[in-house]
């Protein structure tokens, strides 16, 4: 039983690569621990829906045991005997996330902006996390791969909003002051990213190789921007947003590993 929204996964496994990329020193037990940890819990939310939808199913009820005996399998040790215990300050906000997820999926508020964006927002703490995790530290630099991985991968919201909607008027023409309003937010806030981290990274408060996703993700808003309402192919849409968050990691965390 796994997550339906695919995309999840990138926004999930892009985080934690960030900072294991980004540590400055690195155990490969607690990382390992962490990953099979992070990647269990992520996946306890499947049969948690399943089970809001259809209380009693049997198959939902097996997948959730076998799924919560692996994440604590994993932290149970990470935090007792390694002695992570900071990851216990990513619990609250993890599980309250998900609460709200599960909710919001439930009510029928799945594709709401605030429950797209607290889903980025709770799933890009996977950054600090495993940071911490690999490298027994939290400091400024791990909240900082926070930022970015926020920053980066919040922007996909407004630009798959803008897609699905140039793909709906063209049989809908009704959709065309909805598109046009998604297509202004969208280069806005792809802008505003890239003038902020280019600012920060002016500043020496972050690499300036930082700045080349959110660079590229500008031009793609652009680029999109510019089309007439079309047929968009949404599979390849996907596997392009993919290469996108490959460049965002194999980049951020090279500018991070820079000495």
């Amino acid at each position: 039983m796994l997550p339906r929204e695919h995309g999840a996964w990138a926004i999930l496994i892009g985080p934690i690569l960030v900072g294991l990329l980004g540590a400055p020193v690195f155990s490969p037990a607690a990382a390992a621990l962490f990953v099979l940890g992070a990647l269990a819990a992520f996946l306890v939310r499947a049969p948690l829906q399943a089970l809001l939808a259809k209380p009693g199913d049997r198959r939902a009820q097996g997948w959730l045991a076998f799924y919560a005996a692996l994440t604590l399998g994993a932290f149970a040790p990470l935090i007792l005997l390694i002695g992570c215990w900071k990851l216990l300050y990513f619990a609250v906000p993890s599980v309250a996330l998900m609460a709200e997820n599960l909710a919001a999926n439930k009510s029928g508020r799945r594709f709401s902006a605030f429950n797209e964006g607290a889903g980025v927002l709770g799933l890009c703490l996977g950054a600090p996390a495993a940071y911490y995790a690999a490298s027994f530290q939290l400091d400024a630099r791990a909240w900082s791969l926070w930022l970015l991985c926020s920053a980066f991968f919040l922007g996909p919201i407004f630009y798959v909003k803008m897609a699905a909607l140039q793909h709906r008027a063209v049989a809908d023409k009704s959709a065309l002051p909805a598109l046009a309003l998604m297509r202004q937010r969208s280069m806005i806030y792809h802008g505003l990213t890239l003038a902020a981290v280019g600012a920060w990274a002016a500043t020496g408060g972050t690499p300036a190789l930082a700045a080349i996703p959110f660079a590229a993700s500008f031009l793609k808003t652009l680029l999109r921007g510019a089309r007439t309402p079309e047929r968009v192919d949404f599979k390849s849409l996907g596997y392009a947003e993919v290469g996108y968050s490959i460049l965002f990691v194999v980049v951020t965390g090279l500018a991070y590993t820079q000495p």
